[in-house]
């Protein structure tokens, strides 16, 4: 068979490599100042830290409409008017969460006990939710548009001058965890204003009730989805906090740090392959799309087991001894991520086919599941209860997904009965990898021999089909 090359494949391919590469270089940075504010803070103020981000992930999806998601689509649908959709929409997003801004302001005292959260915290979170979505909405742009090396140099920019600025204050200031929240977010606040005035300057388009309404119908009916997904992997945390203590919450919160290293991979990879699908969709090329899925669903999963077998390390440079023990629950955390990212595939077909609605009653159910036995099994097995009950969310996801996909029969353009035989080989393998913790050179030798299989497998990919 001759190679099957095309322009959209090899820009896709580019901008995998660009955005893995901008990915671990933040991450990369995250990382290595993990330990300062691992040591600096203490335990209740990293876990507080904890509880303040993943309120910030929710509020915000639900406050600012979440109207990322219809970028993607509208760049076909409104091709001739693309940057006045996007100023429109942009301000949209804004004028939203002002709303819900000022409903907190009139009620701060019952949101401040909700919460757990000081309400000058809150004043700073919702200033930066009020211009979040420009810039969110600007890569968007960068990624249907494939101008990767302009995302990756705004989101290096973006990471390297909040992480300087938190560092720096965290060692000036003597209340560190103001230090923490208001070096991290203030610049964010300062970059998104400056991007919300040149999505508007470009656009001239304010106020829009056609874009408002398209991209309103699009993007609201995915909120529950996206809000379930910030509960199955971040609820532990405030549930943590809530029921054991903010100590045991900063444990929990550096053990998932640590296995946010896969979902780092993961949203590389799919930051790349979205735009990639939905041109083969738009073209109707499903052949390319199963064959390209299945190299790119083995290679994602060695990968996870090669993080895995590396846990203690990862901990051990992270952390401290206060840590010890914390990577026996990173193994259920990546894999988590490992069924997240088989499921997005059937995720970002249905989004495609508009089917959001649905999109979000699998992802409800999965969340309820989440909060239920958290409730339950947290009281009973602790904090590292709260890993595997996420790892059982994940997999009723992928199952439901598939279910949902298949009702309307979009499950065609994969490989399942492969993708499904790999997830339960990586979920055997990896939980078992974890007694191989004590037995360092054998778990490096293996990492090793994984990260090269998989390098081997993207190789393959690369001369086929880019």
């Amino acid at each position: 068979m001759g190679k099957v090359k095309d322009e959209t494949s090899v820009k896709a391919l580019k901008a995998g490599v660009w955005y893995t590469f901008a990915s671990f270089l933040k991450k990369g940075v995250a990382f290595a100042t993990t330990p300062i504010f691992a040591r600096l803070m203490t335990k209740g103020d990293y876990g507080s830290y904890g509880n303040f981000t993943v309120w910030l992930s929710i509020c915000a999806v639900v406050c600012t409409l979440n109207l990322k998601s219809s970028v993607f689509k509208a760049r076909y649908d409104y091709e001739d008017d693309f940057d006045g959709y996007l100023s429109s929409i942009t301000f949209l997003g804004t004028l939203s969460t002002a709303c819900f801004y000022a409903v907190v302001v009139i009620f701060q005292d019952f949101f401040v006990n909700l919460l757990k959260i000081d309400m000058i915290y809150l004043h700073v979170m919702f200033i930066e939710l009020m211009f979040a979505p420009a810039l969110d909405i600007l890569q968007a742009k960068h990624r249907i548009m494939q101008e990767y090396k302009t995302q990756v140099a705004l989101s290096i920019f973006e990471s390297l001058a909040c992480t300087f600025c938190s560092v720096g204050m965290v060692f000036i200031c003597k209340d560190k965890l103001f230090a923490r929240i208001i070096g991290g977010e203030v610049p964010d606040i300062i970059i998104y204003i400056v991007v919300f005035s040149i999505l508007l300057f470009r656009g001239r388009k304010i106020i829009s009730t056609e874009y408002w309404k398209y991209a309103a119908a699009y993007s609201i009916p995915v909120i529950p989805h996206l809000l379930s997904n910030i509960i199955l992997g971040s609820s532990d945390k405030i549930m943590i906090r809530n029921m054991i203590g903010a100590e045991a919450n900063g444990n929990y919160t550096l053990a998932y740090q640590c296995g946010m290293i896969v979902s780092t991979l993961m949203t590389s990879f799919n930051q790349a392959m979205t735009p990639w699908l939905y041109q083969k969709l738009h073209a109707e090329q499903e052949d390319a799309i199963k064959k390209v899925n299945r190299v790119y669903i083995i290679s994602f999963v060695i990968l996870v087991m090669a993080f895995i077998l590396m846990a203690p390390e990862i901990v051990w440079v992270l952390g401290d001894k206060g840590y010890k023990g914390v990577e026996y629950i990173i193994p259920p955390i990546m894999l988590g991520y490992g069924f997240k990212f088989a499921y997005t595939g059937y995720v970002n077909v249905e989004q495609y086919h508009k089917k959001t609605g649905i999109v979000s009653v699998g992802t409800l159910i999965a969340a309820t599941f989440n909060i239920v036995t958290n409730l339950i099994f947290l009281p009973i097995f602790g904090y590292a209860a709260a890993a595997y009950t996420t790892l059982a969310g994940f997999i009723m996801l992928l199952l439901l997904h598939y279910g949902i996909s298949r009702k309307y029969g979009f499950t065609k353009i994969y490989d399942n009965r492969f993708t499904f035989l790999v997830m339960g080989a990586m979920m055997i393998i990896g939980l078992s990898l974890q007694f191989l913790y004590p037995f360092m050179l054998l778990r490096w030798a293996l990492a090793f021999a994984f990260g090269m299989i998989a390098l081997f497998e993207f190789y393959k990919l690369k001369k086929k089909y880019f």
